[in-house]
């Protein structure tokens, strides 16, 4: 074989497996999520996708942006900052109903943890005997609307919400709302006895979500499937081995101590996400019909207003129809 005969073949070679590289080895298409706070464990599953390198047989690369209190997942979505972002089910229908393009495609928690913690107390029984204390609340959202609407809450002082323990240490008539995940071992941590009502037992049940645009979904339907794969894998491979992204989530935000996020997995795998791990991720039109029955009760929706223009359940593979 001739030097140059041998060159020509060798580049025929080349090119030839080039082209059968997928196309992740070529150009892989970047796809970033946006989460709503500092990563914590409720997050788990997309960090554990981006750790894992999920859909590089698909030809994309997943990163995951954290939030914070200065970051608004919808609209930045809904702008192109992101192609996916990390919200609650009942803000992503009022979102919807304000005009924003915005869709859920993937229900990674069965409902948003909150949750509203007291100081122990054997007298409380149910949430009627929070009759007439101070709540720490984002005020005016719709669950604590709802909430006080549908339980006949009166008198109540409402002031809003920080992450400031001490205003409700030297308050023993204080609730505080947060997430059950990490409030309460939060407060056992600062030497602080507490108890807690949490707003699904309440009946007050939306998802947590990843969502993304309807041009998206129209325009990159390849792109959005390939993405809601891997992080269902990435949801089932941190449920295998949930200790995993510790050392990562530790390092990262100094505010979980190793206890809270223990609490935390806990209480999420026990509760939280799909014992199926080939369901997690699906979503029911009975749970969205439920969830926009309850912020019409308290005129955030209008009663013409249709839930199902504010997500898809149709693209979470091992879900159905």
């Amino acid at each position: 074989m001739t030097t140059h005969l041998f060159r020509r073949t060798a580049l025929a070679l080349v090119l030839s497996m080039a082209a059968a590289l997928p196309a992740a080895a070529q150009d892989a298409k970047p796809v970033r999520i946006l989460t709503n706070w500092f990563i914590q464990p409720d997050q788990a599953g997309y960090w554990q996708a981006a750790q894992d390198n999920l859909g590089k047989d698909a030809g994309i690369k997943i990163t995951v942006t954290q939030g914070g209190p200065r970051i608004q997942t919808i609209p930045q979505v809904a702008s192109g900052q992101a192609e996916f972002g990390i919200g609650n089910a009942d803000d992503v229908l009022l979102a919807r109903q304000r005009g924003a393009p915005v869709r859920a495609v993937f229900a990674h928690l069965d409902y948003v943890p909150y949750t509203l913690v007291y100081h122990t107390d054997p007298a409380v029984k149910s949430i009627a005997d929070l009759q007439g204390r101070t709540f720490a609340v984002n005020i005016g959202n719709a669950y604590w609307e709802w909430t006080k609407k549908q339980y006949k809450l009166a008198n109540t002082r409402e002031i809003p919400v920080s992450g400031d323990l001490s205003l409700f240490r030297n308050d023993p008539k204080m609730v505080q709302q947060g997430y059950s995940l990490f409030l309460p071992a939060r407060m056992a941590g600062a030497g602080i006895p507490v108890q807690q009502i949490t707003l699904a037992s309440l009946g007050y049940r939306p998802y947590n979500v990843l969502f993304t645009t309807d041009e998206m979904i129209q325009k990159n339907p390849a792109l959005v499937k390939a993405t809601i794969a891997a992080v269902q894998k990435g949801w089932s491979n941190y449920v295998r081995n949930p200790s995993g992204l510790k050392p990562m989530m530790l390092e990262m935000n100094k505010q979980i101590s190793s206890d809270v996020y223990d609490a935390a997995n806990k209480e999420m795998i026990e509760k939280l996400v799909s014992h199926d791990l080939g369901k997690i991720g699906c979503m029911s039109d009975a749970r969205w019909t439920e969830i926009a029955g309850q912020l019409r009760s308290v005129a955030f929706l209008p009663a013409g207003f249709s839930e199902k223009q504010a997500y898809d359940r149709t693209l979470v593979p091992g879900c159905g129809s």
